[in-house]
């Protein structure tokens, strides 16, 4: 009992230092950074950055908890090991465009960072699978603490702090995974390491189309953000998304605390607590949109500059945290039921409709529509998951008449105060 709570505790105090950082130190520099700097670190770091993430891992991740958890199948854990050496390719071509072919430094960030995040999301769902929470928490937080590392440097004197400054920072962060990833396959059979990494992939390969097209469709505002207006506009967007996303910390601890259960539990279970956690989410996000203007209006000169402006974009993110956290909850059910492919013609059509939708509004979009725009699209996605799961007799009913419920009465309040 005590080591359990002294467990537990520990975890606790990690959690909460660790997703501070998260929340806070973007928040920070925004009132550091230039508006345009602060929209390309945002463009990096959770748009392309973060889709780009998908490709590079090769559906890896997805099919550990698969593996090892669903299937109990630990002969191929050999070929986990060989994974982290795989990634320093597309890291190794980075480098070459850069320095050799002069690429835009927005890219070459997004791209080095795409690098980063690919390892932590790795190395992240293998702790967590292990019911290593605490160091899970570490590794999802590392570039993050890496940005608080460099703004502490800055606020004693040592550094100035630009976009070119955090690209090196980035850039030496990354070495250190390179060389981790190296230290880790010495003295290990590469034959055994390819066949069972083979054998991964075999599974993997339609996770990989499935992620990037869900990253693409939930985490594409930033992109879609900085294609129709501009960075300052990317940088303004990517401040209120982490305002709102405050409520995405409690998901986040349900994830990761219970991400073996969310593998092994019956749908019927699982659904009675997603509905409550929707509806949960959905009242503490309004609340908080709320409340906010009272408490960050009096810390932030980035909040009290653009608050006015952009109320309804504001609000449209905080609706949107309940379709996000859906979305990556009925990912986890759909990876571990091995329907991810059913997803993909599905996903491919909604995209498609989307782009038809935004050239057509080409000239009349504006900023908060662009937003309502990507918040119908995820809530979208979201019953496609279900309609996929229906398919093989696995209903989430509560769940998605819970979202659509939130989803038409967030529209109606946009619509009619907005």
């Amino acid at each position: 009992m005590i080591s359990a709570i002294k467990k537990h505790a520990l975890f606790g105090i990690v959690f909460t230092i660790a997703k501070a950082t998260v929340y806070f130190v973007p928040l920070i520099l925004a009132d550091v950074l230039s508006k345009s700097d602060f929209g390309i670190l945002e463009y990096a770091l959770a748009g392309l950055g973060l889709v780009v993430n998908t490709l590079f891992n090769l559906g890896v991740p997805g099919a550990y908890p698969y593996f090892i958890i669903r299937k109990k199948q630990t002969d191929v854990k050999l070929g986990f090991v060989l994974h982290p050496l795989i990634l320093i390719i597309p890291f190794i071509c980075n480098q070459v465009a850069y320095f050799i072919f002069n690429l835009d430094i927005a890219f070459y960030l997004a791209f080095n960072i795409s690098y980063i995040i690919s390892n932590q999301v790795f190395y992240s769902i293998k702790l967590k699978s292990h019911e290593r929470s605490s160091l899970a928490v570490v590794f999802d937080s590392g570039v993050y603490i890496l940005l608080l590392i460099s703004f502490i440097l800055y606020k004693v004197g040592i550094i100035d702090l630009s976009i070119s400054v955090l690209n090196i920072f980035i850039l030496c962060y990354c070495l250190c995974y390179v060389l981790f990833s190296l230290s880790r396959v010495f003295s290990k059979s590469f034959t055994q390491m390819f066949t069972a990494y083979k054998t991964i992939l075999n599974f993997s390969v339609h996770l990989l189309f499935s992620t990037f097209l869900i990253f693409l469709i939930t985490t594409s505002g930033r992109i879609l953000v900085e294609f129709f207006f501009g960075f300052e506009e990317v940088g303004i967007y990517a401040f209120y998304f982490r305002l709102a996303a405050i409520v995405v910390m409690i998901h986040q601890v349900v994830n990761i605390a219970f991400f073996k259960k969310i593998y092994t539990l019956d749908p019927v279970k699982l659904d009675n607590y997603f509905f409550l956690f929707f509806i949960l989410i959905s009242i503490l996000s309004i609340l908080i949109y709320i409340i906010s203007p009272y408490i960050v209006l009096h810390l932030s000169s980035f909040f009290e500059n653009t608050f006015e402006s952009n109320k309804g974009v504001y609000f449209l993110l905080s609706a949107q945290m309940v379709m996000w956290i859906a979305s990556a909850l009925n990912s986890n059910i759909v990876d571990r039921e091995n329907l991810a492919r059913k997803n993909n013609p599905s996903f491919v059509v909604l995209i498609f409709l989307v782009v038809v939708c935004l050239y057509l509004l080409n000239n009349k979009l504006t900023f908060s529509n662009l937003v309502y725009i990507h918040f119908t699209t995820i809530y979208m996605a979201c019953i496609i998951q279900y309609y996929t799961l229906s398919k093989k007799k696995i209903v989430f009913k509560k769940s998605a008449i819970t979202l659509s419920l939130t989803f038409i009465t967030q529209s109606i309040i946009y619509f009619t105060f907005f």
